[in-house]
């Protein structure tokens, strides 16, 4: 697997990580000028599985992000940090984009963004969370196994003179 990320406050907060088996089905966003928690609910082995609540509860908002499994799945993740905090989240599928979820960035926030490519590669989810909000994010991917889908794959060098 490859871990991408994460974003945010790596520093602050208790690590968590979520592993995806098969895919996601859902995405449980608890927010309001920031990202106060994230729950997943996974899909391993035809069954349902919710994994814990990262972050606080005490948010103005709650929004479900719910998939099509199986042929819909995350193609990408996005969103602002800003002091060790997730100010806001974006999903991306192969279908359509969901959000942004949370606040609205401000002059010092620093944007973030995970392009898994067109296939079902999604892995998981990792990151810190304390007990208000979620500090950071990250997501872990499938490489590719095989050159089934690349036509002529040919490695190309330019050797330039410094």
């Amino acid at each position: 697997m490859i871990k991408i990320g994460p974003a945010g406050g790596i520093s602050t907060g208790k690590a968590w990580y979520d592993g995806c088996q098969d895919g996601i089905a859902q995405i449980f966003i608890s927010h309001g000028d920031y990202i106060n928690s994230v729950q997943f609910q996974f899909v391993e082995n035809g069954t349902l599985v919710l994994s814990e609540k990262h972050g606080g509860s005490d948010a103005p908002k709650f929004s479900t992000v719910r998939l099509s499994y199986p042929s819909e799945f995350l193609t990408g993740i996005s969103g602002w940090h800003v002091s060790g905090i997730i100010r806001s989240l974006t999903f991306i599928t192969n279908k359509r984009t969901y959000g942004p979820f949370g606040g609205v960035a401000g002059n010092i926030d620093r944007a973030f963004e995970y392009k898994l490519g067109e296939d079902d590669k999604f892995a998981g989810f990792h990151g810190t969370a304390g007990t208000y909000y979620l500090n950071s994010i990250g997501v872990y991917m499938k490489p590719m196994t095989t050159l089934a889908n690349v036509n002529n794959a040919k490695v190309h060098i330019n050797n330039e003179k410094v």
